[in-house]
């Protein structure tokens, strides 16, 4: 029998200790290390939108006080906020845009959070250690792709709001499952890290309410029913913690950002309970699941369930050789960790249907399809003791690599060609992004905005081509540059 299928080789190592094995893991790897290090390499063609130049303005003429305005009048995100205060005042001392250096910063948060938690795996068998590399590798192409991504990984403002977000749950999420056990550091870790997340962004205060509110729920519920008693304990900090910080946040944002009229595109959906309700719901299914290839598709559909299904094949397989899935008193963290991405991922699209009439924006729908990526691991970690799973697993790691191969290839189909564009026209980009800089930040009145220089990954800013004054007829964005670079004129082409 196949080194790769005996559960016991010749030299009576694990299959998955085996050399032969080890060479398909590693092969496996290669294919999400190819794609992220691809969508890596791009960010320093990043961009501003007008969003940059409002908020830079504010902050280079108020100070802290247009930080506290922003966090308390229109966006309640303390810790993206100041991220983006901080930038601010880089950029303002330098003189520099360093929109790549920001992003590399932000995208390197979140490749630590997939990839750190594979090294406190708690075994001797470098097969386990490789399963664990090789779920973290796939979590991580898988959050690249699928999806848009010019808004969440390529434009600095929505960057500092959403990829914290998603890094502060994913890493808890992974430590939990790989670290082999639940400990009063990897509570306080899970907490504070999904404390931070409701600072980060909406989407993070949705998951840190439905996660501690669940998890609050069922462990007060647990122990009613097993001592009659429904008293909380020190380790619900674990959820009472995030449950407060979400619902802060949420009760800011309702207070000041929900009542704007401005951000209302059809007013038959939007402020209406019941449509929006209606809308999320039957929407929802296909948002979650399918791959983006533009217009909603049934090959999108049909490649995003594949791909989802074969991560958690993966998961279920990878964790099923790790001791973490025999620890009961990890069963509800993670259950609520799936039911929370879940839930926040459903809300999510419920406020855009509220807030806006219609499914608004890129941003959201990013990571909405993250948070369905956070779930499928959780549930994977959940199914991994099932009888089926053990079944596969008799044939060693090559269905891991295969799991793993799928949900990749399936996620990314649609992303090469684009991937491809970009890349050739990576010098073009970089260097008229250069010259537009230098020509906004030059004491000429007048700037030269190169509009040519838009990729099919990385997006750009939104701007039509033309000769333009600082008068109310100039579209937004344009006046918003003239404005921040105290310019007159841009010729726009």
């Amino acid at each position: 029998m196949s080194a790769l299928s005996d559960p016991v080789a010749n030299d009576q190592r694990p299959a998955e200790s085996h050399p032969r094995s080890a060479i398909v893991l590693m092969l496996a790897m290669a294919l999400p290390i190819a794609l992220v290090l691809a969508m890596l390499a791009l960010t320093p063609l990043g961009h501003w939108q007008m969003d940059e130049l409002l908020m830079m303005r504010a902050f280079r003429n108020q100070g802290l006080p247009a930080l506290f305005s922003r966090i308390t009048s229109w966006s309640p995100r303390p810790l993206s906020e100041t991220l983006l205060y901080a930038y601010s005042s880089v950029v303002h001392a330098t003189g520099r845009q360093l929109t790549g250096t920001f992003l590399l910063g932000l995208w390197s948060l979140l490749i630590l959070a997939c990839l750190a938690p594979a090294a406190v795996v708690k075994t001797d068998d470098p097969g386990v250690r490789r399963a664990a590399l090789l779920v973290a590798l796939t979590v991580l192409a898988l959050f690249v792709s699928g999806h848009p991504v010019a808004e969440v990984f390529y434009w600095s403002q929505a960057a500092a709001a959403y990829i914290p977000s998603i890094a502060l749950i994913t890493a808890p999420l992974l430590f939990l499952l790989l670290g082999g056990r639940r400990s009063d550091r990897i509570d306080a870790l899970v907490g504070g890290c999904v404390s931070l997340a409701a600072m980060a962004s909406e989407v993070g205060a949705f998951f840190a309410v439905a996660f501690g509110g669940a998890g609050l729920l069922l462990s007060v519920a647990g122990r009613w029913r097993d001592t009659g008693a429904p008293a909380v304990r020190r380790r619900d900090m674990m959820y009472l913690v995030p449950l407060l910080a979400g619902v802060s946040i949420l009760f800011m944002l309702a207070n000041a950002r929900l009542g704007s009229q401005a951000e209302i595109f059809d007013a038959t959906i939007a402020r209406h309970l019941l449509p929006s309700i209606g809308r999320s719901l039957s929407t929802f299914p296909a948002d979650a699941l399918s791959i983006d290839l533009g217009p909603s598709t049934l090959q999108g559909f049909a490649l995003g369930l594949v791909s989802r299904t074969a991560l958690l094949v993966l998961c279920a397989l990878a964790f099923s050789r790790m001791s973490s899935t025999k620890q009961p008193g990890q069963r509800l963290v993670v259950g609520c960790f799936a039911l929370a991405a879940l839930a926040s991922a459903l809300f999510s699209l419920f406020a855009a249907y509220f807030q806006f009439g219609l499914n608004c924006c890129e941003r959201h729908q990013t990571i909405r399809s993250q948070l369905v990526v956070v779930a499928l691991v959780a549930i994977g970690w959940l199914l991994a003791q099932s009888p089926w799973v053990a079944r596969l697993r008799r044939q060693g790691v090559a269905w891991m690599a295969v799991a793993s191969v799928v949900a990749v290839v399936a996620s990314a189909a649609h992303m090469p060609a684009a991937i491809a564009h970009d890349v050739a026209r990576y010098g073009e980009i970089l260097q008229a992004r250069a010259a537009n800089w230098q020509d906004a930040v030059s004491p000429d009145p007048e700037m030269k905005l190169r509009l040519s220089h838009r990729g099919e990954i990385i997006g750009s800013i939104y701007a039509p081509a033309g000769d333009f004054r600082n008068e109310d007829a100039t579209p937004r964005p344009l006046r918003a540059m003239m404005q921040y670079f105290g310019k007159t004129r841009i010729i726009a082409e």
